[in-house]
């Protein structure tokens, strides 16, 4: 930056010459379902469908609901959509955290999934996953009016005392959305058979829906979480001990 100039030299401006560097980022990653959406959102509506009503917060999606579930994995494309999945897992454990995949097999990878069918009265607040390493989410039909899902930056105490603004940034047509310089805040709008693969850790969340005058509201989705055993020998100190005594 070139010094500003006054008619004073005491009142020149003139930070020092550099550069800024970006550091501590967190990776997503954006990727495409290869199945035929129609076909999944077909089943995503029936299973929805099926579920007792009444209960905003649970009347959407089968998270709660295991026997629903299972009906899901038994989908003719559902096999297909677990190996591409955990293949993707894979893939990004290996290139973002160097983790060595060479004793693991695909029956190895927990792979928990649950399908969301959001209607007007639906949201879901900020949360994250546990007990998985990677969250992710398919996102089988969506509109112009879909609502995004909003990811929070895992860094907010830090930047509370920068007192940056909070100004919103989406390019032209692009699916992300930036709230703040410092990235207080991230969007994702999605198109169909977009997903997304997350650091379990981020806080994220979905507002409520807004249709589009005389029209439904109906955005589809299959949200998931990924974890594997890793083996971190030295298991054998101490003595033996069964901790099944103390439940």
């Amino acid at each position: 930056m070139k010094p500003i100039k006054t008619d004073k030299l005491e009142n020149t401006y003139t930070p020092a010459r550099g550069e800024y560097v970006e550091v501590f980022p967190t990776t997503i990653f954006e990727g495409q379902v290869n199945l035929n959406h129609g076909d999944v959102a077909h089943h995503c509506r029936q299973i929805v469908d099926s579920l007792p009503k009444g209960d905003p917060l649970t009347e959407y999606t089968t998270y709660f609901h295991p026997d629903a579930r299972e009906v899901t994995h038994k989908q003719s494309w559902y096999n297909d959509f677990a190996n591409q999945m955990k293949d993707t897992y894979v893939q990004f454990c290996r290139s973002q955290y160097n983790i060595d995949f060479k004793d693991v097999s695909r029956h190895d990878i927990h792979f928990f999934s649950w399908v969301n069918v959001y209607n007007e009265p639906h949201e879901h607040e900020c949360h994250n996953h546990v007990k998985s390493r990677l969250s992710g989410t398919y996102y089988v039909s969506t509109d112009d009016s879909s609502e995004p899902i909003k990811f929070w930056n895992p860094n907010m105490p830090a930047l509370h005392s920068q007192s940056g603004n909070d100004d919103v940034h989406r390019p032209q047509n692009s699916k992300y959305e930036f709230t703040g310089r410092q990235q207080t805040s991230f969007s994702f709008y999605p198109e169909d058979g977009n997903f997304l693969l997350w650091p379990s850790y981020l806080m994220h969340s979905v507002p409520q829906g807004h249709p589009r005058e005389n029209e439904s509201y109906e955005r589809i989705s299959i949200s998931f979480n990924l974890q594997h055993a890793e083996d971190l020998e030295s298991y054998h100190h101490g003595t033996q001990f069964d901790y099944g005594v103390l439940t």
